[in-house]
């Protein structure tokens, strides 16, 4: 298989947490992160990009950056393994977060933490 699931943990992205982390996958030694946008002139669009490391002391915190899936091929093979795997299904990934109290990780806490990303 060329895909494969490597995480389906939903957690807000450190630093950026007008985005919803919905899962990671792997191709390879490349791997793939689908994204929610929760608040801001995006809210409601899902993205899929590529993590590249920027760091890679593994004695320090990892950082990785976004990178824009340049092959429209690829990229559409990636959505639909995504949505194969149940990864863009809101109506399953909200059931998810309320069960776990986690339900508003949906709605931005105010507007006023977008203003700076607009």
């Amino acid at each position: 298989m060329r895909f494969q699931v490597k995480s389906s943990n939903i957690f807000l992205l450190p630093c950026n947490e007008h985005m919803l982390h919905l899962g990671t996958i792997g191709s390879g030694l490349r791997e793939f992160v689908v994204m929610y946008c929760r608040s801001g002139p995006k809210s409601g669009n899902m993205y899929i990009e590529e993590a590249v490391l920027t760091n890679i002391d593994f004695s320090k915190d990892v950082f990785a950056s976004f990178k824009f899936i340049a092959d429209d091929d690829e990229a559409r093979e990636i959505a639909n393994y995504a949505a194969e795997n149940n990864m863009t299904n809101m109506v399953e990934i909200a059931n998810r977060l309320f069960s776990t109290g986690r339900g508003s990780w949906l709605m931005p806490k105010n507007d006023s933490l977008m203003s700076s990303v607009k």
